[in-house]
């Protein structure tokens, strides 16, 4: 009998107070709890004077550059006093430490605890107003980021070619070629812009009312850049009006993210029109990140519902668009 592979594990959260006394120095740990499964494993750390999250990232998710892009650009940011979620230095001075698990060596990283609480699905009007500041100043600042490490670039080519290369085996026939009609129609009528600084950068990736806190003075601070990387911010505001689809203020918390971005930085005509043309194609790339992570999320969640539910969004966003 062959040797069993395994793709995940999860680490005993028994097991994380004695890690971190081993790596970070803190105050005495009094509590340490699974937090949430995403992309990584996420824990909840409290100590006697402040809360942490740990995450412990997957070897097959993101490599090791990657990761370290993500670490090194949230140091950065922490540097510029801009309010996200950084990594904390280990003893030795690094923004991370590998611990060994039955599918491999995985890189893990202590993170300040965000103050606040996330809206979710209650986010206001106001909260998406401060929100869309809050990212344009992050946008701003990062033009100004020196990286040594490189990270994904969100091109048409990897957003929608490779998403839908993605998606094909989970959908019929009929879906195809719905989806193959759409992913020529953004292609020919997606509008072009310069990539220039201010409109062309880095982008968070995952702006959505999950991945931000806001706190009783009103401040909002930023985690979760695991999808970060180098695109048109039209994209990242059509990422977030994506996440929001089901919000029955969809129109004025999209108007209101765009109106507290362009507070901090101007968005021309050509990127204010590219921005629903944005919604789909993150609409498509979601699509494709549950297809990449079907051993993960488990097919049982990944049937036909699933797919159909987003071709009904699809077909409803294409509705809106021009017809050229």
């Amino acid at each position: 009998m062959k040797q069993p592979i395994y793709t995940y594990s999860q680490l005993s959260s028994d097991s994380v107070s004695d890690l971190i006394a081993l790596q970070y120095d803190l105050p005495r740990i009094i509590s340490c709890k699974f937090y949430v499964l995403g992309l990584h494993d996420n824990y909840l750390i409290e100590s006697e004077r402040e809360k942490y999250i740990l995450r412990v990232y997957r070897n097959d998710w993101r490599s090791e550059q990657e990761i370290q892009f993500e670490l090194d650009l949230l140091a950065f940011l922490g540097t510029k006093k801009v309010l996200v979620a950084t990594p904390l230095h280990t003893k030795t001075n690094e923004l991370s430490f590998f611990i060994d698990s039955p599918e491999g060596k995985r890189t893990t990283s202590l993170f300040h605890y965000a103050d606040g609480y996330a809206p979710g699905s209650k986010i206001t009007i106001e909260q998406s107003r401060l929100l869309g500041k809050a990212v344009a100043n992050v946008h701003k600042i990062t033009d100004t980021f020196e990286p040594v490490l490189s990270r994904q670039i969100l091109d048409i080519s990897y957003l929608l070619d490779e998403s839908i290369i993605a998606i094909q085996p989970f959908i019929d026939a009929e879906a195809r070629s719905y989806i193959n009609a759409l992913q020529k129609k953004l292609k020919d009528t997606l509008p072009s812009l310069p990539q220039k600084i201010g409109t062309y950068g880095i982008c968070i990736g995952d702006v959505n009312p999950t991945n931000f806190h806001i706190n009783d003075r009103k401040e909002i601070t930023l985690f979760d850049f695991d999808q970060c990387g180098y695109g048109y911010r039209a994209f990242e505001i059509g990422k977030f009006i994506s996440s929001i689809h089901s919000s029955k203020i969809k129109d004025e918390i999209s108007s209101t993210f765009i109106e507290g971005y362009q507070q901090v930085s101007q968005l021309s005509d050509a990127e204010l029109t590219s921005v629903p043309y944005y919604e789909m194609l993150s609409v498509i790339w979601v699509m494709a990140i549950h297809a990449y992570n079907a051993d993960r999320i488990g097919y049982k969640y990944l049937e036909k519902p699933y797919w159909s539910r987003q071709l009904v969004i699809l077909k409803e966003l294409n509705e809106l668009l021009p017809n050229k």
